[in-house]
């Protein structure tokens, strides 16, 4: 199960990369709206979010573990 941060983090990557409604969603909106459907409580998001922006090494760690998950599916997929 995701957490969190997880969460926070993935919302921001979306948000900042302009994904969520062609750039037209604010953070605010995407939290309450994920939050929801994910049921996790992401109130005080922006605390969380410095948390992230605090972190010493790894600082983008959920998406890292994305990107490596989905590319090893990748490779996995090529090889079958």
């Amino acid at each position: 199960a995701g957490t969190k941060t997880e969460l926070i983090e993935l919302i921001y990557a979306l948000i900042l990369s302009g994904s969520i409604n062609g750039g037209k969603c604010n953070i605010k909106e995407a939290t309450e709206t994920l939050g929801e459907i994910f049921n996790i409580d992401l109130r005080n998001f922006y605390k969380t979010f410095s948390d992230i922006k605090n972190r010493v090494s790894q600082r983008t760690k959920f998406i890292d573990k994305l990107a490596e998950h989905l590319s090893t599916h990748l490779e996995f997929d090529d090889h079958n």
